[in-house]
């Protein structure tokens, strides 16, 4: 596996958020900077 270089544009992907209301990353381009974290899980 590769890694990155930075700066590159993640691929655009839908998660639901808290709501449950799905929520689109390229509804995001060019506003602000995102960082995304993705956690294994609370252990």
């Amino acid at each position: 596996m590769s890694a990155e270089r930075l700066p590159s544009m993640a691929p655009d992907f839908t998660l639901n958020d808290i709501q449950g209301r799905a929520v689109r990353l390229s509804a995001y381009q060019g506003d602000k900077h995102i960082l995304l974290v993705f956690s294994r899980g609370f252990t």
